[in-house]
């Protein structure tokens, strides 16, 4: 959805709140704390507060946005909306710095936005089990160092695995979903907690390049390896969808972002999963807020 259609559905706070009331309870409001349908909106001075609710039964107040996304916010929701929207198209992820300048916003703000969206789309990744052709690989993100000022002091900056860049590990179904995260080192015990948790064993092949660390599967489940010092491709035997993959991930970083601290690199990674997994809809937006509101991920909190 674009940010005219988001304009022209949602062009105010009542309009928001009414599709997200229709979204999570389909027209027959449920309170959130006791589950019942006694409820009625709640009023102060004889004057209706827009979105509120009160509970009949356990005497409770609440809104439709308690426990989702969108929970304690005094930002129009018609801005985070923009902000979905935005974030979801955006070719290359999205800056806060670029977002407060696009929604009028303060920089702080608009990180703030920003982050609580990555971590909804982080819930989702975390649930999904790939099966069937498997590819798995290691990348690194992080930016170039500083050259040194005199030509002669440069030495060649290390890559791949002699790196010092922030490790991530990765696992994408062949026309199908990705599963990425950050982890601390490369390692064989890593490599082998990442794929036990996120791939079917039983019912997939994996497909890696020549790192030692993988043959540990070979016991496990169907194993291949194309090795990247002869071939890139043999048959159906590559891991050219990974590594596609990767690229999206790193035009993100150098992009938009250029840096990521250590501490929310996990959910830029969980972003570009979430957008990858959803490249087929025609709306991610939709999608992401119909889940946000049905599935009761959070406990719903006044």
């Amino acid at each position: 959805m674009n940010l005219i259609e988001v304009m022209d559905r949602f062009p105010d706070q009542e309009s928001c709140i009414e599709h997200l009331e229709r979204v999570r309870w389909a027209g027959t409001p449920v309170c959130l704390h006791c589950s019942s349908k006694h409820i009625k909106p709640k009023k102060e001075d004889g004057v209706g507060r827009v979105g509120r609710w009160h509970c009949k039964d356990c005497n409770a107040s609440f809104k439709v946005t308690s426990g989702t996304v969108f929970h304690g916010t005094k930002i129009e929701l018609q801005k985070w909306f923009l902000a979905i929207a935005l974030l979801t198209n955006a070719k290359k992820s999205l800056s806060s710095c670029q977002l407060a300048r696009d929604l009028d916003l303060n920089q702080k703000t608009a990180w703030y936005i920003l982050t609580r969206i990555r971590a909804e789309m982080a819930h989702k990744v975390n649930s999904i089990l790939l099966q069937g052709i498997i590819e798995a690989d290691e990348t690194f993100i992080g930016g170039k160092p500083r050259k040194e000022n005199k030509k002669e002091d440069r030495e060649p900056a290390p890559r791949g695995r002699g790196t010092s860049k922030l490790p991530v590990i990765g696992a994408v179904e062949r026309d199908g979903n990705v599963v990425a995260k950050v982890i601390d080192t490369i390692s064989g015990r890593t490599i082998l907690d990442f794929i036990q948790s996120v791939v079917n064993i039983k019912e997939s092949k994996l497909m890696t390049d020549e790192f030692p660390a993988y043959r540990q599967f070979a016991t496990q489940m169907r194993h291949e390896v194309i090795n990247h010092q002869e071939q890139y491709v043999e048959g159906d035997k590559h891991t050219n969808t990974i590594e596609g993959f990767w690229s999206l991930l790193k035009k993100a970083f150098y992009g938009s972002h250029h840096h990521y601290s250590v501490e929310y690199t996990p959910l830029y990674v969980f972003q570009r999963c979430y957008v990858y997994n959803n490249r087929h809809l025609e709306t991610i937006f939709s999608k992401l807020i119909n889940n946000s509101m049905i599935l009761p991920n959070k406990e719903a909190i006044v």
